[in-house]
C-alpha cells in the first residue's frame, strides 16, 4: 500500500501534516507488564464539587454566617464528629468510612490557585505548578516511564482526559470494549498493509495500529470472560464503574482505570442539583467498593475521588456557589494508616478571594499513591518531590 493511500484510509492526513487520531494512541505490545501493587481507580468530579456541603463544617460559624440559603443543618447531616458531617446523601461513603476505607483530605489544592475550570483542571491532569504550561498527564508520564501496553491505562468515557497522556504513550479511551474492537477490525481497516515506502515515520504508525487492533482484542477478549450481576442502580456513574469492576474481575493488566461524573458547577439552586449527584456518587461508589470486596479485590484497588477546585465559602444571590479553590478529596483503599484519618482539617476564618486555603498539595497525594499503589518512582513522574503525608 502506498504512502498517501495509507494516510488517507487511516485519516491521518489533517492540514497537511502527520495526525495520529486519539484512538490509535497505542503503544507498541512488548513482552512485560507493568501492573504494580496495586490498581488505581480514579474518579473525577467535573464541574467543582462543592466540598463544603459533601463534607460540612457545621462546628464552624463561617460555614452557616456564609450559607444561611444552602447550608446544610445539623440535623440533616450523617454525623462526623463535633465539627464535620456527611452530606445526607452519602450513606454509603459514610459507612465505608466507618470501617477505616475512606480518608477525607479537606482543603486540598495548589499555590496561586486559578478559578477557570479549564485551567485547573489542566493543573490537576498534569500536576503542573500554577503558572507552567505542561503538555503531558501525570498518569501519562506514569505510563511513559513504567508502561508498555496501550490497555495498562484505560479511560471508561468518550474522549480521553490529559491526564492520560504521555510524551510517548497514551491510554485508551472507549464506553464499549465490542464497539472499540468492531472499529479497528471492521473492513474499512481490514485492507490496510504494511506500507511499502521507505519511511520511518509511516513504518512507525503502522506498527501504532497493529498494536491499537491488539489491545482492542485484548480488552474485548477480557471483557468477555466475566458477566456481573452486581446490581450498580440505574446513576451513569454507576455503569461506568460495573464496566469497570467487569475489567477488573477478568484479571485485565490494565494497572490504572479513570472515569469521571459530571454537573458539579452549581451556580443556581445547588441544592437540590448537588444532592443529585452526592447521590448519584454514593450509590456507583458504595456498589463499586462492594462488588470488588465481594471478590477479594477492594485489597487490590485503591480509589481516588478529586475536583478541579472547590466553591466559594459565601452562597451567591441565586442559591447556588461560585468557583472557590481548595476542595476536598477521598481515598478509599484497605491500607489506610491512621494519620489517613486526621486530614480533614479547614479553616473558614482565614480565607483567600473568599475561598478556603489549600492546605494539603494535590500532588502529595499524588506522591504516596504513586509510591504505595503503583509502586513506582514518584519523582520519575511528577518531576519533584513533596513532604509525605503518611496516609498509608
Amino acid at each position: 500500500m502506498r504512502r498517501r493511500e495509507f494516510l488517507q484510509k487511516t485519516g491521518l492526513i489533517t492540514a497537511g501534516t502527520l495526525f495520529v487520531p486519539s484512538f490509535l494512541r497505542a503503544n507498541t505490545l512488548g513482552s512485560s507488564l507493568s501492573l504494580g501493587k496495586k490498581r488505581l481507580v480514579v474518579i473525577q468530579l467535573s464541574g467543582g464539587n462543592d466540598g463544603l456541603n459533601t463534607i460540612v463544617p457545621h462546628g464552624l460559624d463561617e460555614y452557616y454566617q456564609n450559607r444561611s440559603q444552602i447550608g446544610h443543618k445539623l440535623e440533616a447531616l450523617l454525623k462526623l464528629d463535633d465539627r464535620f458531617g456527611w452530606n445526607k446523601k452519602l450513606p454509603g461513603m459514610k459507612a465505608l468510612y466507618d470501617k477505616g476505607l475512606v480518608s477525607i483530605i479537606n482543603s486540598v489544592g495548589y499555590p496561586n490557585p486559578n478559578r477557570s475550570h479549564f485551567r485547573s483542571m489542566d493543573i490537576w491532569h498534569t500536576a503542573s505548578n500554577s503558572d507552567e504550561n505542561w503538555q503531558s498527564g501525570w498518569l501519562g508520564r506514569y505510563l511513559d516511564n513504567n508502561c508498555t501496553h496501550a490497555f495498562e491505562s484505560i479511560e471508561w468515557d468518550g474522549s480521553l482526559s490529559l491526564a492520560m497522556k504521555g510524551k510517548e504513550r497514551a491510554g485508551i479511551a472507549l464506553t464499549n470494549p465490542r464497539a472499540f474492537y468492531d472499529t479497528v477490525h471492521s473492513d474499512y481497516f481490514k485492507q490496510l498493509q504494511a506500507p511499502e515506502a521507505a519511511d520511518s515515520e509511516l513504518q512507525f504508525m503502522y506498527k501504532v495500529f497493529e498494536d491499537t487492533k491488539n489491545s482492542a482484542a485484548y480488552i474485548y477478549d477480557q471483557y468477555r470472560l466475566k458477566t456481573n450481576d452486581s446490581d450498580y442502580g440505574s446513576g451513569n456513574l454507576g455503569k461506568k464503574l460495573k464496566e469497570v469492576a467487569t475489567l477488573i474481575k477478568s484479571d485485565i493488566q490494565t494497572p490504572v482505570f479513570y472515569t469521571s461524573l459530571g454537573g458539579f458547577d452549581t451556580h443556581v439552586n445547588q441544592q437540590w442539583a448537588h444532592d443529585r449527584l452526592m447521590e448519584e456518587l454514593d450509590a456507583g461508589v458504595s456498589a463499586f467498593v462492594k462488588d470488588l470486596e465481594k471478590d477479594g479485590l477492594l485489597k487490590e484497588t485503591t480509589i481516588m475521588i478529586f475536583s478541579e477546585f472547590g466553591r466559594r465559602l459565601k452562597e451567591n444571590a441565586s442559591r447556588g456557589t461560585d468557583h472557590g479553590a481548595a476542595n476536598v478529596l477521598f481515598l478509599i483503599d484497605t491500607d489506610l494508616s491512621q494519620k489517613a484519618h486526621s486530614y480533614n482539617q479547614i479553616d473558614l476564618s482565614d480565607l483567600d478571594k473568599g475561598d478556603p486555603k489549600y492546605k494539603v498539595d494535590f500532588r502529595q497525594v499524588y506522591q504516596e499513591v504513586l509510591q504505595h499503589s503503583l509502586g513506582v518512582d514518584s519523582e520519575m513522574v511528577l518531576k519533584r518531590k513533596f513532604d509525605e503525608l503518611g496516609l498509608f
